[in-house]
């Protein structure tokens, strides 16, 4: 069977059901506050509310993509889990450089050393914090995805060897590899650099592509074989809603419905319900949905957006070298 890791195991891929493809739960500590304090997200009591406000209105699933060094809390995730039901895949891997400082053990492993860190995540267990302090404290709580980023327009030294570590690591545990997309840019980069080092398209997902709806780019990418991830809805500041509801129809209209995720992506305090804002992580399915629906969006291209393309996406390669 296809199995997708959870914090609190692994399930049948088939079993996921309604996903919430990118999303944050926990950000409590880390460079990336000092650069941006509205981010700060650390009350489990807030974190369970808000599941638990996407668990009524369908919602399944949830993939949080806070990976190492941008305060990740993998026993919070258990917490979160275990008291709503939804169920929670963690990831593993590095955000984009600006969160890090210069001295950050990223920026002096070689790439083979942090892949070992990587898989060691995904095997037995997250590092309770992020292999940042003088001892291991491995949680049994074991990562699903493995999470890469790149920068606007721009690849680095570290972004390599962060896909490169991320690419060993997925020839390894047969995890799936998320990445951050800056404003859309560099996917069809990331794509190559993670082929060069033998990661098929078909096990990445590109997260913030809606953010340059250019509908020529998002076919060329869909017919890859990558998920595109699309988390636009709520957030005008990027795109209205109708521009991404008109990327959708055009990429089921080409045939590539089945490469489209959904996410939310509310990695900021003031955008939850739980400290007075007005989208939360239910807001795909409260608003979105309904908005899909009332356009006349087939129930069938919803079902696979939500369901049967997050399960294939985020579900380990089959042939993966581990058993774990």
């Amino acid at each position: 069977m296809a199995i997708v890791r959870t914090v609190l195991g692994d399930i049948d891929s088939s079993a996921l059901g309604r996903t919430n493809a990118h999303e944050h739960l926990f950000i409590r500590n880390g460079l990336i506050l000092i650069l941006e304090p509205d981010f700060r997200l650390d009350s489990e009591a807030n974190a369970v509310s808000e599941v638990a406000d996407f668990r009524s209105h369908g919602g399944e699933a949830i993939i949080e993509t806070s990976p190492l060094g941008v305060g990740r809390d993998p026993e919070g995730l258990v917490s979160v889990s275990q008291a709503t039901g939804v169920h929670v895949i963690a990831a593993t891997g590095f955000h984009k450089p600006r969160y890090y400082l210069d001295s950050h053990w990223r920026n002096r492993l070689a790439a083979e050393q942090i892949a070992q860190l990587f898989i060691e995540e995904i095997e037995v267990g997250m590092d309770a914090y992020g292999f940042e302090a003088p001892f291991r404290n491995t949680t049994p709580a074991r990562a699903g995805v493995i999470k890469a980023a790149s920068d606007y327009q721009h690849f680095t030294t570290a972004i390599r060897t962060g896909f490169e570590a991320a690419a060993l690591a997925h020839a390894q545990t047969g995890a799936p590899i998320l990445t951050h997309t800056e404003m859309g840019t560099m996917a069809h980069q990331q794509i190559e650099l993670l082929r060069r080092h033998g990661v098929s398209p078909a096990h990445v997902v590109l997260s913030h592509v809606d953010r340059n709806p250019d509908w020529m780019l998002h076919r060329d990418l869909a017919q890859t074989g990558a998920f595109l991830e699309y988390d636009g809805p709520s957030r005008i500041k990027y795109l209205p809603e109708s521009a991404v509801m008109d990327l959708i129809s055009k990429m089921f209209e080409l045939g590539l419905g089945s490469q489209i995720l959904l996410g939310g992506d509310t990695a900021r305090r003031s955008y939850w319900k739980a400290n007075g804002g007005s989208t939360g992580i239910a807001y795909i399915l409260e608003r979105f949905i309904p908005r899909l629906r009332k356009e006349g969006f087939p129930a069938q291209a919803i079902d696979a957006m939500l369901v049967g393309n997050p399960a294939r996406a985020f579900a380990f390669r089959d042939d993966r070298k581990s058993t774990n």
